[in-house]
């Protein structure tokens, strides 16, 4: 029943592959893709010289990439396959280790994705969840995104160090599978290595919803009298929820967990964000109740750049508001410099975080 199975997920990965393609910009650098202009040039050049020495040190290939929207390069409900996408759109990372990392912020979108290459274990999602909440987004909720973009990358780097054997992969790396490298039987490129990745990817998807479930269902214990405290159900958390998270989890953006200790009637409210979601945080209000809407106006060929109309709505507090956008030019090649990336692929792995 195994084979069949990986077979049916392959397939699936085989004819979906034309239907996710994307209008993703090109790079102008390995190192930063400032199109947002969130950076002054000094804090550009600390932040190059930071990810030039990662290169030269370690051999990673790290880049920092800033957007305004990512709906200005096509229909993307959520920031995650946008930046997976990229990812593999560029090739970041070497092609044997796929040790690539993507850090990249959406300015508009008040949301922002540390993308990693499918060789880091699913352990590093949770590390670099950390990096996210305690280094970037305290600065960007500031208006400091230069700040936070060279805080944030300095623990990136810290953080994401791996030892990889003499096949290229890491203990626990989402390319190993019963014990084997799923991509040694692949060619260095192609298709066949897409779908792979692909697969490779719902496998440590499956282990980080599982340890996530874990940690989640884990006995909470009063702060107060040390008791254990009893989960509410989801219709009974509901009077502990204000109106803004209530209609988080209408939306599907945020899980809430209520935690309630029978002694002394402690609360602890805990908040998960939704994969995949449609929704980002709305500037007025911070609920993740933010839906934008794009329409295309005039559409970008190879010669030239479009423009399009997204219009935000918050399902919270009704805060609207619209702006036209340029939309890059169709991606023609990879880059005009002379440094280019190295094949690398990610499936999936990384966090997100909004603020």
């Amino acid at each position: 029943m195994i084979l069949p199975m990986r077979f049916f997920i392959f397939v699936i990965y085989l004819f979906a592959l034309p239907a996710v393609a994307q209008n993703y910009p090109d790079y102008t650098s390995t190192y930063v893709n400032d199109f947002a202009g969130l950076l002054d040039s000094a804090t550009k050049r600390r932040v190059t010289g930071m990810l030039r020495n990662v290169k030269e040190e370690r051999g990673v290939e790290m880049t920092v990439v800033t957007v305004e929207s990512r709906n200005d390069y096509g229909d993307f409900d959520a920031i995650e396959p946008f930046a997976t996408g990229l990812f593999n759109f560029w090739g970041i990372g070497d092609a044997k280790r796929n040790d690539g990392i993507l850090i990249l912020v959406a300015r508009r979108d008040r949301d922002m994705r540390i993308e990693l290459g499918a060789g880091y274990p699913p352990v590093f999602d949770d590390r670099v969840k950390r990096v996210i909440d305690h280094h970037f987004i305290p600065y960007f909720r500031e208006d400091n995104y230069a700040a936070g973009i060279e805080a944030g990358v300095a623990e990136t780097i810290k953080r994401t160090r791996l030892e990889f054997d003499e096949n290229g992969v890491t203990r626990g790396s989402r390319l190993r599978l019963e014990g084997q490298n799923i991509l040694d039987s692949a060619t260095s490129g192609g298709i066949f290595t897409w779908i792979l990745a692909a697969f490779a990817g719902i496998i440590g998807l499956g282990g980080v919803i599982s340890s996530r479930g874990v940690l989640r269902n884990r006995p909470r214990r009063c702060h107060v009298c040390g008791q254990k405290m009893r989960r509410l159900s989801e219709s009974a958390d509901d009077a502990h929820l204000n109106q803004g998270q209530k209609i988080e989890e209408s939306v599907k953006s945020k899980d809430y967990d209520v935690w309630v200790c029978a002694k002394d009637g402690s609360v602890i409210i805990e908040a998960y964000n939704r994969w995949f979601s449609g929704f980002g945080a709305c500037p007025s209000c911070s609920y993740r109740t933010l839906h934008s809407r794009r329409t295309t106006l005039i559409s970008a060929t190879k010669s030239s750049s479009g423009r399009a109309r997204v219009d935000y709505d918050c399902r919270y507090c009704q805060h609207h508001y619209s702006e036209e956008v340029t939309i890059p030019r169709v991606s023609s090649s990879s880059s005009s410099s002379g440094s280019s990336f190295s094949g690398g692929s990610s499936s999936g792995g990384g966090a997100s975080g909004s603020w």
